[in-house]
């Protein structure tokens, strides 16, 4: 309660309503400036894909040309920065998906976030799976993508994707349901723990109360099965452009209050009357 009236007196407080205008107007535009500069680098990436396919503009192809790069990205960026701490705001509070494309840390969730941001870029609809390792989630992280209706897994850690007997992508659950068939393609560095045995899409219990209610939501309104495959990760990738977006709303609405509260003090007989 307490809290609460504090919050209240601020807010009457002109002075300070002017101070965090110019916080929120501030973080506006640098958190725009960033995500302009993020969408504009993984462009150019999806360009030099698009390119480099040289007359086989298909989807598969840009598929499979988008792993191998992100395959790339992460394969020589760890060779550098391995074991490397990056401090800093950006590195630790925000965390974009460029940091994950310039130094390579967090291995299979680095190269799963570049893939994965790649693909929207394209307007690809994904998912990041926490895959079950050794009876634990999260010991390996791949991501599926939506071709044609129909979700496909694919490793960029390991530049590796499945196909089914009718040479077809494969999914997480074909897999799944099939080892014996597809541990013929993996590749011979692939770790024998990595069985496909379940997926995790999003981890509800991270977020103490919050995100249990969240699912519990989630499973009456959807249904459980389609809530299940939700990944909240694949939500947030443009971690700028969602800051953009919450300092913008932030900014509108002090600004409203800032407006009433000027127009308040210096029309006193309006409020009387």
């Amino acid at each position: 309660m307490k809290i609460f009236q504090l919050i209240l007196k601020y807010l009457s407080n002109l002075y300070f309503l002017v101070f965090i205008n110019g916080i929120l107007f501030t973080s506006m535009i640098y958190f725009k400036i960033e995500s302009t500069y993020e969408s504009e680098i993984f462009s150019a990436i999806s360009h030099h894909i698009i390119l480099d396919s040289a007359g086989k503009n298909n989807v598969d192809t840009f598929l499979v040309k988008a792993m191998n790069l992100a395959h790339l990205f992460e394969h020589n960026r760890i060779k550098v920065f391995s074991g490397q701490k990056i401090d800093g705001l950006k590195a630790n509070l925000f965390h974009p998906v460029t940091m994950d494309l310039i130094t390579g840390n967090g291995s299979c969730g680095s190269a799963s976030a570049i893939l994965a941001r790649i693909l929207k870029s394209n307007d690809f609809k994904v998912r990041f799976i926490q895959m079950l390792v050794d009876r634990e989630y999260g010991g390996h992280i791949v991501i599926e993508v939506n071709k044609s209706g129909k979700w496909i897994v694919m490793d960029p850690l390991f530049n590796l994707y499945f196909k089914d007997s009718s040479n077809n992508f494969a999914s997480f659950e074909e897999v799944s349901k099939n080892f014996d068939y597809y541990k013929k393609q993996l590749p011979p560095n692939y770790p024998a723990s990595y069985k496909y045995e379940a997926a995790r899409y999003t981890n509800w219990d991270k977020i103490k109360f919050i995100g249990p209610i969240t699912k519990s939501v989630l499973d009456f309104t959807l249904g459980k099965e389609k809530a299940e495959k939700i990944s909240l990760r694949s939500f947030v990738l443009r971690n700028y452009h969602l800051l953009y977006l919450l300092s913008l709303f932030a900014f509108l609405f002090v600004l409203s209050i800032t407006i009433w509260k000027f127009w308040k003090q210096n029309n006193p007989s309006a409020i009387v009357a």
